[in-house]
């Protein structure tokens, strides 16, 4: 009976599985073909070519454009680990006044959907004199998510641990990043790959900050290119690829670290 289960949940899991790769293996074998229709399901080899990808590298901006990309998304995950960390640490370790409201407080912030606050932030970039510039691209990549997870993982420190520590005469910030970033690495990685992949594949918030080519990131800049043609789908193909293909590789890189991650809450076994 269990084999029975086992085999019906395993046959489920591989028809979702190819549900969601099927779309991936149309967008890429499209982007080898030059084809005016989105319902070109012709995959002879004969059709096979590497014009889209020859266009898309020809674009002057091109480089540019994945630069900013890569600028930002590592800019993000430099600023939401950072911060994210030490707020954990704060909110898990520290007997502050108000520690716990001002957490919940916090959490309370992931319901608020994103484009509800965009006008706000828009107002706040463009006083700043900030439209067009890395810091509003960058700035406001950390989320409250980042300090729950990283607050989660640093519950799980040992505080006998850290007493120790302090009668050696360890500082906090010493602590820190000696004794706490250690033994949260895993978790560190998760919101890494995370973080990287949100702001890699963001398009509405750079496509209103950017108004000029030197700081769009490479969704908007591929999107806006493939307006100055006629509606290859090929070449849109071959751009959401190139788009796609480094937060995946990156995220199969980071793999083993992620699932520790995600399944040992941030602490080594």
């Amino acid at each position: 009976m269990k084999s029975i289960k086992r085999i019906t949940g395993d046959i489920l899991l591989l028809m979702i599985a190819c549900c969601m790769i099927v779309p991936f293996i149309y967008m890429i074998i499209t982007s080898f073909k030059v084809t005016y229709t989105a319902y070109n399901f012709d995959f002879s080899l004969s059709n096979v070519t590497f014009q889209n990808y020859i266009t898309i590298f020809k674009e002057k901006n091109f480089l540019h454009y994945f630069f900013n990309s890569m600028f930002i998304s590592m800019g993000g995950v430099i600023l939401n680990v950072l911060f994210s960390s030490l707020a954990g640490f704060a909110f898990a370790k520290k007997d502050f006044p108000g520690n716990d409201k001002l957490f919940f407080y916090m959490i309370m912030t992931l319901i608020i959907p994103s484009q509800v606050t965009m006008i706000p932030l828009y107002i706040i970039m463009r006083n700043l004199g900030w439209i067009n510039s890395y810091y509003a691209l960058i700035l406001p990549i950390p989320t409250a998510f980042g300090v729950f997870l990283m607050r989660q993982a640093i519950l799980n420190v040992p505080d006998e641990l850290l007493d120790s520590a302090r009668i050696d005469g360890c500082s906090d910030i010493r602590m820190f990043f000696q004794i706490i970033i250690p033994l949260i690495k895993p978790a560190i990685i998760t919101l890494t790959i995370f973080t990287f992949i949100g702001a890699w594949n963001e398009f509405l918030w750079p496509l209103i900050m950017t108004t000029d080519d030197s700081v769009r990131t490479l969704t908007v800049g591929l999107s806006n290119m493939q307006a100055q043609y006629t509606v290859n789908y090929g070449l849109v193909m071959a751009g959401a690829t190139l788009t796609f293909m480094p937060s995946f590789v990156f995220y199969l890189i980071m793999q083993k670290q992620f699932v520790e991650g995600v399944t040992l809450s941030g602490m080594k076994g």
